[in-house]
């Protein structure tokens, strides 16, 4: 993978994360406590500044009260995609 693969990727990935904590009215803040981030790190992952580990989106995944799929469809095969009630 090069690096603008992977870059994309990050891009991809935070901002499906920033949009989908905006549609649960989450702000940063909000989000990175119920997910056990520091609010910076959740921002920067937003901004596509970080490669995120799977353990990382799936704290960010429970804190939207969701799967790792609704995060990254590729992720598809790790678990089904539902939200957690």
């Amino acid at each position: 993978m090069t690096e603008e693969q992977k870059q994309a990727t990050r891009d991809r990935i935070g901002l499906r994360i920033a949009t989908l904590r905006k549609l649960a009215g989450l702000s940063q803040e909000q989000l990175s406590e119920r997910a056990g981030l520091q609010r910076t790190h959740v921002s920067r992952i937003e901004a596509g500044k970080y490669a995120v580990t799977l353990e990382t989106i799936q704290a960010i995944a429970e804190g939207l009260g969701m799967t790792v799929d609704i995060i990254d469809p590729a992720l598809a095969d790790l678990a089904p995609l539902k939200r957690l009630t």
